[in-house]
């Protein structure tokens, strides 16, 4: 299978420094995380992530943050209780987060990935190829979930 990028944003930092991409691509959304990354931009390009998958539907997010720094656990509260359910009604169903090397960054994942229930599918990986074949496959009709 090909992938294409058909449309994409860029956020910046205080600094003036790209932290995170996000592009739409042929089979599902990537969300590319780059440098130190704080809770408040986390929540920003949560925001940014669900009016763009409003605009371009897609039922799959590959959240890569292997190359990044920084403990955002405390933005997970706001996703739980606030970005899970929109995002949910806009369409997202399975999300595959690639972990940082950084250990606070991997805490807040595992942390997010504790709160996450179905309907959601969540996984966590440590390389970007795993992640991207598991997201593929991901199917949320094949799990007994809620309607």
């Amino acid at each position: 299978m090909k992938e294409v990028q058909l449309s994409k944003v860029e956020l910046v930092n205080a600094q003036g420094e790209n932290y995170v991409t996000i592009s739409q691509h042929t089979f599902y959304t990537l969300a590319k995380w780059h440098g130190h990354i704080t809770a408040d931009e986390v929540i920003k390009a949560a925001k940014v992530f669900l009016e763009f998958i409003e605009e371009h539907p897609c039922s799959k997010l590959l959240n890569d943050k292997s190359e990044v720094t920084g403990d955002w656990q405390d933005a997970n509260d706001w996703l739980e209780f606030d970005w899970l359910p929109a995002v949910y009604k806009a369409g997202l169903r399975c999300l595959a987060h690639i972990y940082s090397h950084s250990m606070f960054s991997q805490l807040s994942a595992r942390d997010l990935r504790g709160r996450m229930v179905p309907p959601f599918l969540m996984k966590n990986f440590m390389d970007f190829e795993t992640a991207e074949k598991w997201l593929l496959s991901c199917n949320p009709k094949n799990y007994n979930m809620p309607a």
